[in-house]
């Protein structure tokens, strides 16, 4: 004898319509940025001190800076892949590079510190910035920097985002040398977050290292923007809460869809 049983019919829910991004979506409040490659260009900074370098020392300005170059690329892996502190890699980076550019470590600290004072700093701020800042916060966004530190410290980096009207724009800014935690560490984002007042996951951090800032951003429950002014097109993968920006002002768009 058979006996027949109703079954439902599986009901298969749409690609289109992703249930758990749904429930999980939440809207950013806060945005935080990188300094160095993402609102100031730190090869300004290095063409000041070839020039420095290669004035007092009558040496091939190209050659200089080339080892300034190979030495910032080190002392990056020292700050990745040890467990030195935000505050000791200043100390150990900059032994690198008095080593590489052949000079001692009080000709290094008068070198970089002329630098800074004979820089021409407009030349140091990308042409999106300030503007990106103004729109976000028109729009009540809370503005945070959260930044690494190598060769000085950041108390230069600080002078010269006051100089350049950035500090103005900015609520909360933590640096590693301040915190002695270098970024990709989730804790120093996590210590932003706490500064600043959001859930991590409420805030979206903007940078232009995938090791350092999406990857640290990721680990501590942020949206992540990558930002790469060489690209020509912008990426945006919503549901995972990742971008790929070509300049600043792309990361309202970023938000917009996340």
């Amino acid at each position: 004898m058979s006996i027949d049983v109703a079954v439902s019919p599986t009901i298969f829910i749409n690609s289109d319509y992703n249930v758990l991004y749904r429930l999980n979506k939440v809207p950013v409040k806060a945005i935080a940025f990188d300094v160095w490659n993402t609102l100031l260009d730190i090869g300004v900074v290095f063409n000041q001190i070839a020039y420095i370098v290669s004035n007092r020392f009558s040496s091939d300005i190209y050659k200089v800076a080339k080892c300034i170059a190979k030495a910032y690329s080190y002392a990056k892996k020292l700050r990745r892949y040890s467990d030195i502190d935000g505050l000791q890699i200043i100390f150990e980076s900059q032994k690198i590079l008095a080593n590489t550019i052949n000079v001692d470590i009080d000709e290094l600290l008068n070198i970089i510190d002329e630098a800074f004072k004979t820089v021409d700093i407009n030349k140091l701020l990308f042409n999106d910035v300030l503007e990106t800042l103004k729109i976000l916060k028109r729009l009540d966004f809370k503005i945070g920097i959260i930044g690494n530190t190598v060769f000085w410290n950041s108390s230069y980096t600080k002078k010269i985002l006051k100089q350049l009207g950035v500090l103005n724009y900015i609520d909360t800014a933590l640096f590693s040398d301040e915190l002695r935690i270098n970024k990709p560490d989730k804790k120093i984002f996590l210590e932003f977050s706490k500064a600043i007042g959001i859930e991590p996951e409420y805030i979206a951090y903007v940078g232009d290292s995938i090791v350092e800032d999406v990857g640290g951003a990721l680990s501590a429950s942020m949206k992540a923007i990558y930002i790469d002014r060489s690209r020509e097109k912008k990426i945006i993968l919503g549901d995972l809460g990742i971008a790929i920006i070509t300049n600043l002002l792309e990361v309202i768009d970023a938000i917009e869809e996340f």
